[in-house]
């Protein structure tokens, strides 16, 4: 099934995609949190009723888009300290929770990311189409390995066929971030143009985030009608599916949002 790209691209949507996307990941990091966790799991839970408080207002557009950015700005701060907190824990064995540290890291990456996106939109600043690009490939490729990183850790050992399409489209977005890193020290300030071989290579992104896009609604079908052997939440995929439309939506408007 196609993903639907439900929200505008006005402040308010802009900011509920960035606030939905942290709101996800408190959902998904409370699944995991064990109940000997009794004071994380709470804090967790105060981040999660915030952040779906604001969410909801970018829903209803009748608040100050000003004063929703900065309410959206220091909660998913706060978010990000405590996932920050999580990991250090996790990495020094004093905290139980089954969310591993680099899904962590992913997350906290995310919240730093959600808070420079609103720097941005209250600056007013804008940033060049080959800035933009270059950004947005070096940004979200890592994030979209990760993903199938992700999907691969939640995956039973007995799919097989799913775990061969995943470890191919891994390597594949790893050598892309690679490829991105690799543009983004070799063109360098000013740029004042998208040249041919990042033009080639934002088409090529476009091309790869979309069949991505594809692989994980097709298998957000098969979660949700429990044929397939995994351990996923059942809307994760669409979680993933949705930053991977971004990706490719922001690249074909060269733009960061």
């Amino acid at each position: 099934m196609p993903y639907t790209d439900h929200y505008e691209r006005d402040i308010y949507g802009i900011i509920g995609f960035w606030v939905e996307n942290n709101y996800d990941h408190g959902r998904f990091f409370d699944r995991e949190i064990s109940h000997h966790e009794m004071e994380l799991a709470r804090a967790n839970q105060h981040m999660i009723q915030r952040l779906g408080t604001i969410y909801e207002k970018t829903r209803l557009k009748t608040e100050d888009p000003g004063k929703l950015i900065h309410e959206a700005q220091h909660a998913t701060h706060e978010f990000q300290c405590l996932l920050t907190h999580t990991l250090d824990k996790a990495l020094r064995c004093e905290v139980i929770i089954s969310t591993p540290q680099a899904l962590l890291d992913h997350m906290i990456r995310e919240a730093e990311e959600t808070v420079s996106v609103f720097k941005l939109l209250q600056s007013g600043n804008r940033v060049s189409p080959a800035d933009a690009t270059i950004h947005e490939n070096y940004f979200w490729l890592r994030q979209m390995a990760d993903h199938l990183s992700f999907i691969s850790h939640y995956l039973d050992t007995s799919n097989y066929e799913l775990h061969d399409q995943v470890r191919a489209m891994t390597k594949k977005f790893e050598n892309l971030f690679l490829q991105a890193n690799a543009l983004r020290t070799m063109i360098r300030h000013p740029r004042k143009e998208i040249l041919p071989v990042l033009n080639q290579f934002n088409l090529m992104v476009i091309k790869e985030t979309k069949a991505l896009e594809a692989f994980k609604l097709e298998l957000d079908d098969l979660i949700k009608q429990c044929a397939a052997v995994t351990t996923s939440p059942p809307d994760l995929l669409e979680h993933v599916a949705r930053e991977a439309h971004h990706l490719w939506r922001n690249l074909e408007d060269k733009v960061i949002l």
